[in-house]
């Protein structure tokens, strides 16, 4: 069996990449690990949707750049609080510590927003 599998696996994947337009090839492979991918698409995000998708990753990808993303959610909060956006749903909003809340009536309305949606 594995005399059959491997082999034609292995054709299969080389017919693959020769039959792929060449523009789309690098797309396939890349050195840069996840958590440089995470802290790029954060600091290249065109707008917060599109940094909160990166921001929504592993904490672990973003550590080295906590402060930046705090100073994010610091500025933005009260505009997203008014205007709620689509992507700022309660997923979202749980992965946001509350420290990172700038005003304490803000931060105290997320405390018991939260504490209601564990019940």
């Amino acid at each position: 069996l594995l005399y059959i599998l491997i082999p034609s696996t292995l054709i299969m994947v080389c017919i693959f990449f020769l039959t792929i337009e060449e523009k789309f090839r690098h797309t396939f492979v890349s050195k840069e690990r996840g958590k440089d991918l995470t802290i790029r698409g954060f600091r290249e995000g065109s707008d917060d949707a599109v940094k909160a998708a990166h921001f929504a990753m592993s904490k672990h990808h973003w550590k080295s750049i906590e402060e930046e993303v705090r100073g994010w959610v610091e500025a933005n909060w009260s505009k997203w609080e008014e205007e709620k956006p689509k992507w700022l749903d309660e997923n979202m909003k749980a992965k946001i510590p509350v420290e990172w809340i700038q005003t304490k009536e803000a931060r105290n309305e997320e405390k018991e927003r939260r504490k209601s949606v564990r019940k």
